[in-house]
């Protein structure tokens, strides 16, 4: 969708960090955000080599600024830098063009 925002982390996380507080926070932060307008969804990706890769969707700006500013959030981002991570970076694109989507299920391959 041409103007959807896509915010890509890699956020690493400490050695010593609680997980089971890392994941309640981590559920409460998703509760919040799937109920704000614009949300469209989150999905985390783990490569071959380590590297965990999480991807937000915003249907606008205005969305992730919704949930960028919104209170709960804002002590989480706090609590992320003070307890949970030891680095890591976030990325917010904007869609400037979409291709697809695509549906080849009626195409057949020739035989040779």
């Amino acid at each position: 969708m041409i103007g959807e925002v896509i915010v890509i982390g890699d956020l690493k996380l400490r050695r010593d960090v609680s997980l089971a507080e890392y994941e309640r926070l981590g559920e409460r932060m998703y509760d919040i955000v799937s109920r704000l307008p614009g949300f469209l969804s989150v999905k985390s990706f783990k490569a071959e080599d380590g590297e965990e890769l999480t991807v937000f969707r915003f249907a606008s700006a205005e969305a992730l600024d919704s949930w960028r500013t919104h209170p709960e959030h804002i002590e989480a981002i706090k609590r992320g830098h003070s307890e949970f991570y030891s680095g890591g970076f976030l990325q917010i694109c904007k869609v400037m063009r979409e291709v697809g989507p695509f549906d080849h299920s009626h195409l057949t391959i020739p035989e040779k």
